[in-house]
Order: structure tokens, then C-alpha cells, then sequence
């Protein structure tokens, strides 16, 4: 699943808690699932992050070089 289609899922799962009368297992559940998807978000942007940081560095390098 691409990073927009979680956080699309992180969006529809927030709207679901707050607008409609959830039993608590089901809630727990979506709640669970959010969590691993927000880890996994994070883990995507922190991946992005450092790639780049690795590509500024390196164009950063180039115009020292001039």
C-alpha cells in the first residue's frame, strides 16, 4: 500500500471513530491497525528523510567543488 493510500486509511479510520457508535472490540481493532499504519508511515517519511539528506549532501558537495 503507497504512503497516500495510508494515510487515506489513517483519515477514514479517524472519521469512522469519531462518527459512528463503534462496539469496543471493533474499536480496539481499528485502533490497533491504525497504530501499525502510522508506524509504517513514519517509517516511509523517516526512509524519505534520510534519502534526501544522502542527495542534498551530495549536491551540496558538487557546488563546493566549484
Amino acid at each position: 500500500m503507497k504512503l497516500e493510500e495510508k494515510i487515506a486509511k489513517l483519515e477514514q479510520y479517524a472519521t469512522d471513530m469519531e462518527q459512528k457508535d463503534i462496539p469496543l472490540e471493533e474499536a480496539l481493532k481499528i485502533f490497533q491497525e491504525s497504530v501499525q499504519l502510522a508506524q509504517e508511515c513514519i517509517q516511509t517519511l523517516n526512509d524519505c528523510n534520510g534519502k534526501l539528506t544522502v542527495l542534498t549532501e551530495q549536491v551540496k558537495g558538487l557546488t563546493d567543488e566549484k
